[in-house]
């Protein structure tokens, strides 16, 4: 049987070839994120155990609570008074002390290099002099900063802003804009840059003013003398530091959390591009399904007489399987070696968009050709299967007689069965989205794949109307047009695939446009402030603007009334979150939040506002208390002063600026509001601002219609990777369109022949081929865009308490989807009707 399987596969390769390939491509997207994110955390586990390798204890603050990844430096600064004391600790050889902050570099160009908003973070430290060994980074030229007129920057931002030791360059810090020299220029280890970070290095006293607080550091970092190990070297720390809100570990535990910061960091990059693969090999089991459908339903008469000579029905199914298997394992380690290339891609992509990466090989995990391997031959044998099992239920006795290849299906049963798979999709789907159930992500995955294989399964039965709908204008073009219509409806299990890659398609651009319009809708009904100075971070970033610009806008005679934003995360009833804070004098002149109870204005430090859901949900009210937890001032008493209604606009909580003084890590504002004097124009306003702004090339002012088009536009370039991402599965979606159209002309030969004998010209026959390829198109278009508008509509519906309020369908958007369908449609029908117009009449007449 082994012998039969092989030969059934070479005999029927050119079929099979392009369901290889659906299954190669979902692979190698899958084997490329494996590859890619091996490769980068290896690469920056070796750094960091590197650079940290001479650290054996650390003296830091505790945190309150564990914010996550993105808020690990967010911790209470210690006295420096400490490291006299560190040093005399018996075993201590070498003290660095590290004070860290916010510092971003302008290039010769006079641009901010860097974008700590949508990239990587942008970073000022101290260098500790005589404490060379515990640095992590290593001088390429020049010699360290001394003192206030100094600084030392990374080689990655030398080379990105053309600039060189000797050269004076701005920085922009918490406080006003200032000019240094450059000394030096440093590497991260063997890296240009820590994974694309801009560097700045100040002497330890000028950090202590620029970065942090005078007197004040954020760690001690210790290095111990042969022999002592560092737990030791640590409990002896412990045993002289007595300050409450200390601790202090090991070396070891900070490269562990410098190596877990960079694996969470590309967690989200590793799940987005999984999420993809797999929806790229969804879609190829479809392909999948029908090529080893229609083969096996135009095998039946070679496996009936298998059945007759001998063979088992098992023997049967397992010769089908057999296939399956052999071409999972070709198209699964072609994926593999694909993917290494397309890893190869992945890093020269980050490196040009400014995330430095050091010079290392591809790392190709066992776990990586395992699951590789695993995946593709488990995809191809499950996609499989049913036909194999039809292939086992043929009688011996259908060798004896012509076989009619396409059976009608069961109606009844289809539909049952899909409508069936459908409702449950929907119900998952439906729970997942609207209550409140651990694991949601499981019930969402797996109704969506219910609704999909629903929808495939009722396929047949949906093609017969949908057909004559959509098909209706072909009926003016004659016989070809009827003949198009009724072989569509034979081959309409090729639109499937396409259905699923149009209706993710759908979702996605319903999301966006609904977020888009929500936006703006939020702006216009509760933005008073007319202008926005933005680029500086985002909410939780420790990147921003110094509290400096706020006020020199607050001072310009046309402004009336100028207030920053500042962010932080926070721990309220113990759920971890970021929230802002405004300056509560200025709140009601540029945000209507819509107050419902309390006084705003007249927040004071340990006041809060919340929004009404958090009221009702939470049963608060004015005057009730609040405590709220810190990561660096721990548990703090707050007090309920004021409820509000656009929780779209300020979440559910906001405090006053002075509880951010007091309380956040960093002192940055993420964005400037203003609001113009009275009479005074909107261009006279906007040259006195830019002239403030001049000194704060990391600034865009923008006016509201300006701010509402910024954020359009960072939906629209998450929205264009997602469109990249999906097209894969478009392109496998249209080669099963191709694929099928291939394999119904073999299978229809003898009928093709007909037509052309009783006087169909090649013409005819090729546009009776791509008017089947272009009604399958257009089923698996409407089908997708009607599944794919509906899960919008709920999607939209579930994130309505996050502030996407509004429903609006992109409907020019998804016309120009259904015309990019009918034209690949034609596409995807150029080969085989080329084939088909190409048959000898007389062979294929006498074709049985």
């Amino acid at each position: 049987m082994w012998r039969v399987t092989l030969t059934g596969l070479l005999a029927h390769k050119v079929r099979y070839a392009l369901t290889a390939l659906a299954v190669l491509l979902g692979v190698a997207f899958m084997a490329g994120t494996f590859v890619f994110t091996d490769t980068i955390k290896h690469t920056f586990d070796g750094l960091f155990s590197d650079v940290y390798s001479n650290t054996s204890a650390v003296v830091r603050a505790k945190q309150a609570y564990t914010p996550g990844a993105n808020f690990a430096s967010q911790r209470r600064l210690i006295d420096a008074d400490l490291i006299p004391t560190v040093r005399q600790v018996p075993g201590v050889t070498t003290v660095s002390v590290g004070v860290e902050g916010y510092a971003q570099l302008v290039g010769r160009d006079g641009r901010a290099i860097g974008n700590p908003a949508a990239g990587a973070p942008t970073l000022g430290e101290a260098w500790t002099s005589g404490a060379e060994r515990m640095e992590p980074y290593r001088f390429a030229e020049g010699r360290p900063p001394h003192g206030s007129d100094e600084v030392a920057i990374d080689k990655n931002s030398a080379n990105l802003g053309h600039l060189a030791v000797g050269d004076r360059v701005v920085v922009l810090t918490k406080q006003q804009p200032r000019e240094y020299t450059i000394s030096g220029i440093v590497r991260w280890g063997s890296a240009d840059s820590p994974l694309g970070a801009s560097i700045t290095l100040f002497d330890l006293s000028t950090a202590q003013q620029v970065l942090g607080e005078p007197g004040h550091v954020d760690e001690i970092d210790v290095a111990a003398a042969p022999g002592v190990s560092q737990e030791e070297m640590v409990r002896r720390l412990q045993a002289v530091l007595h300050r409450p809100g200390l601790e202090v570990i090991t070396g070891a535990k900070v490269t562990e959390e410098g190596q877990n910061g960079i694996h969470q960091a590309l967690a989200f990059f590793d799940t987005f591009l999984l999420v993809f693969a797999g929806i790229a090999l969804f879609v190829g089991t479809f392909l999948i399904f029908n090529t080893f459908s229609i083969v096996v339903a135009q095998r039946m008469r070679e496996l009936a007489l298998l059945r007759a000579v001998g063979a088992s029905r098992v023997q049967v199914v397992g010769s089908v399987l057999g296939e399956a298997l052999l071409i999972g394992l070709v198209a699964s380690a072609a994926g593999l070696g694909a993917g290494v290339a397309l890893a190869l891609g992945l890093k020269a992509l980050l490196t040009a968009l400014g995330f430095a990466l050091p010079s290392s090989g591809l790392l190709v995990t066992t776990r990586t050709v395992v699951a590789s391997m695993v995946v593709g031959v488990t995809i191809s044998l499950a996609a499989a299967l049913v036909p194999a099992w039809k292939a086992g239920r043929v009688p011996p006795v259908a060798a004896l007689r012509e076989v009619e290849v396409d059976e009608e299906p069961h109606v009844v049963r289809r539909a049952v069965s899909g409508f069936a798979l459908f409702a449950v999709g929907a119900g998952l789907l439906l729970a997942g989205l609207l209550a409140h159930l651990p694991h949601r992500t499981a019930y969402l995955g797996g109704g969506a794949v219910l609704v999909f294989v629903g929808i495939a399964v009722a396929g047949p039965v949906l093609a017969r109307p949908l057909c004559r709908v959509i098909g209706a204008p072909l009926r003016w073009r004659g016989g070809t047009g009827r003949l198009a219509q009724s072989n569509a409806m034979r081959t309409s299990s090729a639109a499937a695939a396409l259905m699923v890659g149009v209706a993710l398609v759908a979702l996605i651009s319903v999301m966006a446009s609904s977020t888009k319009t929500s936006i703006g809708s939020v702006v216009d009904s509760a933005m008073r402030a007319d202008f926005v100075v933005g680029g500086g971070g985002t909410p939780g970033g420790e990147s921003g603007f110094s509290p400096t610009l706020a006020r020199q806008l607050g001072a310009l005679p046309d402004v009336a009334s100028a207030t920053g934003v500042r962010s932080g995360s926070v721990n309220i009833g113990g759920t971890t979150m970021v929230v802002l804070a405004v300056d509560p004098r200025h709140l009601d002149d540029l945000f209507d939040i819509d107050p419902r109870e309390g006084d705003l204005a007249t927040m004071g430090p340990t006041g809060i506002a919340i929004s009404q859901e958090v009221a009702d949900s939470d049963h608060l009210r004015v005057g009730d208390r609040l405590p709220v937890t810190f990561p660096t001032t721990g548990r703090q008493p707050f007090v309920v002063r004021a409820v509000y209604g656009a929780r779209q606009l300020a979440g559910d909580y906001v405090l006053p600026m002075a509880a951010a003084r007091r309380h956040f890590s960093s002192q940055l504002d993420i964005q400037v509001y203003a609001r113009l004097a009275p009479g005074v124009s909107a261009d006279a306003a906007r040259e006195a601002i830019e002239g403030v702004l001049a000194a704060y090339p990391n600034a865009t002012l923008m006016d509201r219609t300006q701010y509402k088009h910024e954020q359009e536009a960072q939906i629209d370039q998450l929205l264009g990777l997602m469109y990249g991402l999906l097209g894969l599965a478009l392109v496998i979606a249209l080669i099963g369109i191709a694929n099928t159209l291939a394999l119904s002309i073999y299978e229809r030969t003898r009928e093709l022949g007909l037509l052309r004998a009783v006087g169909m010209t090649r013409r005819q026959l090729r546009s009776v081929i791509r008017g089947e390829s272009v009604l399958i198109a257009l089923l698996g278009t409407v089908e997708g865009l009607v599944v794919g508008v509906l899960l919008g509509w709920a999607v939209v519906a579930s994130l309505r308490s996050q502030g996407v309020t509004e429903l609006s369908v992109p409907l020019t958007l998804l016309l120009v989807v259904a015309l990019l369908a009918t034209l690949a449609g034609v596409l995807a029908a150029a080969g085989p009707a080329h084939r088909a117009a190409r048959l000898d009449v007389l062979r294929a007449i006498s074709r049985h």
